[in-house]
């Protein structure tokens, strides 16, 4: 949690620090496109820059690691670029599931009014990868709580430039952030038709 979430068209307000070719390549963005662990997306660093990264630190034998915890933001793992190399995800909408295995129902939460969600991130460098980033998730509000325990601590643009400047380190995201609707599950590919048949 979160392992998928989508870019496409999206409006709303951004922190004074991104820069304006920044923005538009955001407000340019038209097709959606999911996003999984190992893709590349979008971030915005602490410069207001908007950078390519990949989802996912890498971790020998742990695979790679596309949330890192509020609650354990202090631990060796995580605590560095924490302090150091903080970013925002911007995300057009995510995905979680619940039930049971085989009859999971799919969830996408979106903003009103259609706004790109700000995600607080973290990121490194990776010798072999590149830079590289993680999604920060933090407990669940009452919007939330019913389909998961946990959820991206997302922010807004007051937040998002006190967070960028090493200023915040708790998240509650409040429950009119999101908004939830029933979902086709984007992980399953749509077989293509049959191809017809001669007649003759």
């Amino acid at each position: 949690m979160c392992n998928a979430y989508e870019l496409g068209k999206r409006g709303g307000s951004f922190p004074s620090r991104v820069k304006a070719g920044s923005i538009r390549e955001l407000l340019s963005i038209d097709a959606f496109r999911l996003i999984r662990r190992t893709d590349k997306a979008p971030v915005i660093t602490s410069e207001g820059e908007l950078v390519t990264m990949r989802w996912g630190f890498d971790r020998k034998g742990l695979g790679p690691i596309n949330n890192s915890r509020s609650d354990k933001l202090e631990s060796p793992m995580w605590k560095e670029p924490f302090e150091n190399r903080r970013c925002l995800v911007p995300v057009a909408a995510f995905y979680e599931w619940s039930g049971p295995k085989g009859q999971k129902r799919t969830h996408r939460f979106t903003s009103p009014g259609d706004q790109w969600f700000l995600m607080a991130g973290i990121w490194e460098e990776s010798e072999t990868l590149g830079p590289c980033f993680s999604m920060i998730t933090t407990a669940a509000n009452s919007r939330m709580e019913p389909i998961h325990h946990r959820m991206p601590a997302i922010l807004n643009p007051e937040e998002a430039d006190a967070y960028l400047d090493g200023n915040m380190r708790t998240f509650a995201p409040p429950p009119e952030a999101i908004q939830v609707a029933d979902a086709p599950n984007p992980l399953i590919k749509k077989k293509p038709p049959p191809a017809q048949g001669e007649l003759f």
